[in-house]
């Protein structure tokens, strides 16, 4: 995102600019600082106020989006403000302004005005570049507030824009970031592939992006397909944002690292999500993912000291604060405090009222369906569950949908309804949760319908899931995972990495819907002798 708002020269900028944005281009930030930091000091010594202000801005965001180094991106954005004091309106004021809203990116409501800004001097002044981003930027604002259509309306017109050939290519690569993230916010995976389709068409006679753009595309698309339920897809996105030949931004890595360890927790994959967490637990982005770790390990105090740090940074991002509170409330609820645990429940209901879409509303009926269990009162769970499912009707988002109904499943078990009802309902989480791969819910719902006598759903994996096509190379995998070989060994037999090795075992298990290699190894077997 950072990249191609730092790529818009005035055409009379000096060659310290130029050479900042060729090594910007390389993934090479230091010289980038180096050359920006000279550009400013020869523009300020000549006189060239204006320019000088809008590197400055350009070394704001620098050091806020790349180093993630927040006192330093204060400084430079303070002596942006104190040039641009100086001279009269004009459009370095709004480079200015773009780089206020990065830095005010926990505040939403601050984003929204600094973007309005932005596009109103970008329009008298005749900047597309500047225009389309701020139009990204405000639309993204206000989708994070839960103002759904007007956010995509903005987007929207930013991509009309773009499709017309009417902004640089360098801005097209850094709108698309902003849009998949956008998609991610809201779970709009079919906006996300037709803006897609038509940004990459865009850019294809440019020759690409820079790294650090193609980096954080890789990272927003995963989160999007994460939250959509797509997570062989995902796990391949952020593992590549993660490789050697990914970009080497500081922000862009633990930004990546978050998302893969969310992921791996949801996978039952503990280890994993602690090793990427461990190095950026400073970090509020991290936080969500540290909380959901932290509840997994059976560390519910821990995972509330968590959400609370982030709830009190965040503002008027309502669709990450409806998130953290949800998990707040099975946070309380697993230390016991149903007062603190209604709370935030009521809490997170009031949010999902000011939110347009589905999805935030049905997380806050789970939420009151949790407390109402603890408090032993089913029927009224169930209520509040049954209501939930009706909003997901299309069964998206997919996660959230399994826990409802293994949630329902759970409370019908606790009722007077027949067993029939909470088998069902069980049943149906269990398909959900196979598909997905989520390790951890799978048992969860194993051990429920075992109470309930259910053995026959129990026999193996699910047809949907053993249906699942495996790839020639995933066949080539399976085959030597059937024959005992480490990853290292099948990645020297095939020629990968042993890494790359390790992705295809994970992808197999995943849609044999098994939990072992030595599972896996069985199945294949079983599946040959068969033939």
């Amino acid at each position: 995102m950072i990249a191609e708002r730092v790529s818009n020269p005035a055409h009379d900028e000096p060659d310290y600019v130029a050479l900042g944005r060729l090594a910007f281009a390389d993934d090479d930030f230091a010289a980038t600082r180096d050359h920006w930091q000279s550009a400013f000091r020869q523009q300020r010594s000549s006189g060239n106020v204006r320019g000088a202000a809008r590197t400055a801005a350009h070394l704001a965001l620098l050091y806020a989006g790349v180093f993630g180094n927040e006192a330093l991106a204060a400084g430079w954005l303070a002596r942006a403000q104190r040039l641009v004091a100086r001279t009269g309106r004009c459009v370095e004021q709004g480079y200015v302004a773009l780089a206020c809203a990065y830095t005010h990116r926990f505040d939403l409501a601050a984003v929204e005005k600094d973007a309005a800004v932005v596009l109103e001097l970008a329009v008298e002044f005749s900047d597309p570049d500047l225009e389309v981003v701020a139009l990204t930027e405000g639309g993204y604002a206000l989708i994070a507030q839960g103002r759904l259509t007007e956010g995509f309306s903005r987007l929207d017109e930013a991509m009309a824009a773009i499709a017309a050939g009417e902004v640089s290519d360098g801005i097209v690569g850094m709108c698309l970031c902003v849009m998949l993230a956008a998609c991610q916010r809201a779970g709009d995976l079919r906006r996300a592939a037709e803006w897609t389709s038509v940004l990459l068409e865009r850019l294809a006679p440019g020759g690409g992006m820079p790294r650090i753009v193609r980096t954080e595309c890789r990272v927003a698309y995963g989160a999007l397909l994460r939250s959509v339920g797509r997570w062989n897809e995902a796990e391949i996105a952020l593992l590549d944002a993660l490789s050697p030949t990914a970009s080497h931004s500081t922000v862009l890595r633990f930004t990546a690292a978050a998302e893969l360890a969310d992921l791996r927790v949801v996978q039952g994959r503990l280890e994993e999500a602690a090793a990427l967490l461990r190095p950026h637990e400073d970090r509020i982005e991290v936080c969500g993912a540290l909380a959901r770790l932290h509840l997994a390990h059976g560390e519910p105090a821990l995972a509330a000291a968590a959400i609370n740090r982030a709830l009190r940074q965040l503002v008027a991002d309502r669709l990450r604060e409806g998130e953290l509170l949800a998990l707040l409330v099975e946070t309380e609820l697993a230390l016991g405090d149903l007062d603190a645990a209604d709370a935030a429940a009521e809490r997170l209901a009031g949010v999902a009222a000011d939110v347009e879409g589905p999805g935030l509303r049905a997380e806050a009926d789970l939420a009151r369906a949790r407390v109402a269990a603890a408090k032993g009162a089913h029927d009224a769970a169930i209520a509040q569950l049954e209501q939930a499912l009706h909003l997901l009707a299309a069964g998206e988002p997919p996660l959230l949908c399994g826990i409802l109904h293994l949630e329902l499943a759970c409370n019908l078990a606790d009722s007077d309804a027949p067993a029939a009802n909470a088998i069902i309902e069980a049943r149906a989480a269990m398909a959900i949760f196979e598909r997905l791969g989520a390790r951890a819910y799978v048992d969860r719902t194993a051990a429920l319908l075992r109470q309930l006598g259910d053995s026959e759903r129990l026999r193996g994996p699910s047809s949907a899931t053993a249906a699942m096509p495996l790839t020639a190379r995933e066949a080539d995998v399976l085959d030597l995972v059937r024959h005992g070989l480490t990853n290292a060994q099948i990645g020297e037999r095939l020629y990968i990495s042993p890494k790359t090795a390790e992705h295809h075992v994970s992808s197999v298990l995943g849609k044999l819907g098994v939990r072992s290699r030595a599972e896996a190894a069985a199945l294949a077997l079983v599946t040959s002798i068969g033939k």
